[in-house]
C-alpha cells in the first residue's frame, strides 16, 4: 500500500472511530466531559495513538494489546471524567459499535 493509501486509511479509520466514540458517549448514561463531536474526535485520536505506540514499541501483539487497553482505559477516565468501570463500559460500547460498522463499511484497498 502506498503512503497516500496509508494516510487515507488512517483518516477514514479515525473518522469512523470518532463516530463510534460519539455514539457510545450518547448511549452511555450520565454526562461525560467531552460528549460533543470534537471531544469524540480527540478521544478517538488519543486511543489510536495509544494503540499505535504500544504496537510499535512492543511488537508482540497480545502483550502490546493488553498494555494499550489499560492505558486506553486510563485515557478514557481522564478525557471523559468517568471511573474505571465507566471507562470499561465505554470501551466495550465503542468496540461493539466499531464492530457493527465493520460489518457494513467496505475495506479500503488503495
Amino acid at each position: 500500500m502506498s503512503l497516500a493509501g496509508e494516510v487515507i486509511g488512517l483518516i477514514v479509520g479515525w473518522l469512523v472511530s470518532t463516530i463510534a466514540v460519539w455514539l457510545a458517549l450518547k448511549i452511555f448514561p450520565g454526562r461525560q466531559k467531552r460528549e460533543d463531536l470534537a471531544g469524540a474526535a480527540l478521544t478517538a485520536l488519543v486511543g489510536a495513538l495509544i494503540y499505535w505506540f504500544f504496537h510499535a514499541v512492543f511488537r508482540i501483539p497480545f502483550i502490546s494489546g493488553i498494555i494499550a487497553f489499560f492505558v486506553w482505559l486510563y485515557a478514557l477516565r481522564k478525557l471523559q471524567g468517568v471511573g474505571w468501570l465507566g471507562a470499561f463500559a465505554l470501551a466495550i460500547l465503542i468496540w461493539i459499535i466499531n464492530g457493527l460498522f465493520s460489518l457494513f463499511l467496505p475495506t479500503l484497498r488503495l
